[in-house]
C-alpha cells in the first residue's frame, strides 16, 4: 500500500517532535500541536482539504461514470484510448486512473485526520466554533470516503494520522457505509445551515450526501428521511430558468447545496474545452478530445422540456445542449442529424450545461463544480418513497416540482400503476436532469441495469464484477494486507 504508507510516515513525522534542548521549529512541515492552535491555522488546513477533495472530474465523472454508461461518448484527442478502455469494460488494476484517485482521496483524508486529531486540544476558540470547524473536516473526510466506497467498495478506514500501520487491511463495504452514516450525522449536527463563506460545507450538504449514500445502499427509509430533513430546512429551492443554473453569473444560487468553487485563474474547471466541437467559433481553448451525448438521448426529451433547449448564443439562447453551429468555414454543422462519417465520430450533440465562462483563461473556466443540488434531493426522496410504498401522490408531486421548473408535461399518479413502472421512469427522469454530472453509473447500478445496459450496447466484456473497480495494483504490491476485488 505504497501511497498510504508514505502518508502515514509523513503524518507520524509531522505529528512528533524532539523533546530536548535541540528541538527546533519545523518550517517545511507544519507541527499540528502549534499550527492548529489558532483559527487561522485550522482554516489553512481546511482550505487545503477542500482543494485536495476536488474531484478528478475527467476520471470520476466521465471515464468512470460517463463512458461506462448509456448517455455519453468520447472520441478524439489523447483521451480517446483511455476512454475506449472504460467504454469497452477493459480496465485493469494497473490503470493509472485508479492510482491517481486513490492517491488524491487519501491525501484529503490525511489532511482531515490531522485536523481532527488535534482540534479538541485547542482552547483559544469557543466550543461552538470548534464544533463547526470539526463538522467541516468530518464532512470532507466523509466525502472522500464516499468516493472511495463508490469506486472500490470496502477500503481501509484510516481515521487518525497519529497511528503508523504500514499494512492496513480493507474494511468491509458495510463497515465503510456505517462509518459514512455516523460521520455525516455527526457533521450535520455541528454544521451551520448557512455557510459563512460560499463553498463551505453546511448541514444541508451533510444531509444531502447522506441521503445519496443511503439511496445507493438501498436503505430507502434512511434515504427518504435524510432528504426530507434537507427539504425541512426551508433553505433551498429550484433555480429558474433551468438553463442558467450552472453559469458563472448565477453561482451561489439557492439550488446548489454544495459545490467546489472554481476560478479562471485557478483552480479552474476545464470541461468546456472538451465540449466545444471541431471548428467551433470560439477564441477559447478547444480540445481534440470531444465529450459528447448520444443522439438518441437528446431525442428522448419532450419537445417542451427546457432541459433540452439548444445552446445558440448568437440568438440569445443558452440552453443545456449544443445541437448545431456554424463552423469556422461558415458551414452549418448539425450535430443531431448530419450523417456520421465512419471513423470520425465527432458529430454528436454536446452538453453545455456548464455555460462557457466568457472570462475563461486558457482552458480554465470559472464554473463551480456542482456536487449536491436541490433537484437531486427531490427526485431521490421520490425514488425512496416509491421503493417503500409504491407510487404515491407525494412521490409524483416531488418529481413534478422538477418537471414544472423544466416546463415539461407533469406526471399523473394514474400513469404509474406499479412500483416498477414509476421506478423505471425515475431512472429516465434522472438521466434528463443529471446528465454529465457524474451520477449515471451510480443510478444504473442501483437500478440493476449497469451491466445489462452495457451488454445491450454490445459491450460483451461487461460482467457483474465490474460494478466495482479494482484496487490499484501499486497499492496491492506495497501492502500484502490488501485483497483485490473479485474478478480482477
Amino acid at each position: 500500500m505504497r501511497y498510504l504508507k508514505s502518508l502515514l510516515i509523513v503524518a507520524l513525522l509531522v505529528g512528533s517532535g524532539c523533546n530536548d534542548f535541540l528541538e527546533e521549529q519545523v518550517f517545511t512541515e507544519y507541527d499540528p500541536s502549534t499550527f492548529l492552535n489558532s483559527e487561522a491555522g485550522i482554516n489553512a488546513v481546511l482550505t487545503a482539504t477542500y482543494r485536495q477533495s476536488r474531484p478528478l472530474y475527467r476520471e470520476t465523472w466521465f471515464s468512470f461514470a460517463g463512458w461506462t454508461t448509456d448517455l455519453q461518448l468520447e472520441r478524439g484527442g489523447g483521451y480517446a484510448a483511455p476512454a475506449a478502455t472504460f467504454a469497452n469494460f477493459q480496465w485493469l488494476p494497473s490503470n493509472g486512473f485508479f492510482r491517481n484517485n486513490w492517491r488524491e482521496l487519501y491525501e484529503a483524508v490525511r489532511n482531515a485526520n490531522s485536523l481532527l486529531d488535534n482540534i479538541d486540544e485547542v482552547t483559544a476558540i469557543s466550543a461552538n466554533r470548534i464544533a463547526a470547524l470539526k463538522g467541516e473536516a468530518q464532512f470532507l473526510r466523509a466525502f472522500n470516503y464516499y468516493v472511495l466506497h463508490d469506486l472500490f467498495g470496502g477500503v481501509p478506514l484510516i481515521t487518525s494520522a497519529k497511528e503508523l500501520n504500514l499494512e492496513v487491511p480493507r474494511n468491509s463495504a458495510d463497515e465503510v457505509l456505517t462509518f459514512l452514516e455516523t460521520e455525516l450525522r455527526t457533521a450535520a449536527s455541528n454544521l451551520p445551515v448557512n455557510a459563512e463563506l460560499s463553498g463551505k460545507a453546511t448541514k444541508g450538504a451533510a444531509l444531502a450526501l447522506l441521503g445519496r449514500i443511503m439511496l445507493n445502499a438501498k436503505q430507502w427509509q434512511k434515504a427518504a428521511d435524510a432528504m426530507g430533513e434537507v427539504i425541512a430546512l426551508n433553505k433551498y429551492q429550484l433555480f429558474t430558468p433551468v438553463e442558467g443554473l450552472f453559469s458563472v453569473q448565477n453561482e451561489g444560487n439557492d439550488e446548489l447545496i454544495f459545490v467546489f468553487e472554481s476560478l479562471a485563474t485557478g483552480p479552474g474547471w476545464n470541461y468546456t474545452p472538451h465540449a466545444y466541437p471541431v471548428g467551433y467559433q470560439t477564441g477559447q481553448v478547444n480540445y481534440g478530445a470531444q465529450f459528447q451525448l448520444w443522439r438518441w438521448f437528446v431525442e428522448s426529451f419532450h419537445p417542451d422540456d427546457r432541459r433540452a433547449l439548444e445552446y445558440d448564443p448568437d440568438n440569445g439562447k443558452f440552453g443545456w445542449i449544443l445541437k448545431s453551429y456554424i463552423n469556422k468555414g461558415g458551414n452549418l454543422v448539425d450535430l443531431q442529424n448530419d450523417e456520421i462519417i465512419p471513423g470520425v465520430e465527432k458529430l454528436y450533440p454536446r452538453s453545455f450545461k456548464f455555460t462557457p465562462d466568457p472570462d475563461a483563461l486558457g482552458a480554465q473556466h470559472g464554473n463551480d463544480i456542482p456536487i449536491l443540488r436541490y433537484a437531486e434531493v427531490l427526485i431521490a426522496r421520490a425514488e425512496a418513497l416509491n421503493e417503500l410504498n409504491g407510487p404515491t401522490q407525494e412521490s409524483i408531486d416531488l418529481l413534478n416540482e422538477v418537471r414544472t421548473r423544466a416546463e415539461a408535461p407533469l406526471y399523473d399518479l394514474a400513469d404509474f400503476p406499479t412500483k416498477e413502472s414509476l421506478r423505471d421512469q425515475i431512472l429516465v427522469e434522472r438521466g434528463w436532469e443529471f446528465f454529465t454530472e457524474g451520477l449515471r453509473r451510480q443510478d444504473l447500478i442501483r437500478h440493476g441495469k449497469f451491466i445489462s445496459s452495457a451488454q445491450e450496447r454490445g459491450k460483451t466484456l461487461a460482467q457483474p464484477h465490474h460494478v466495482l473497480f479494482p484496487l490499484p495494483q501499486t497499492e496491492l504490491d506495497a501492502n500484502p494486507a490488501l485483497e483485490q476485488n473479485p474478478g480482477y
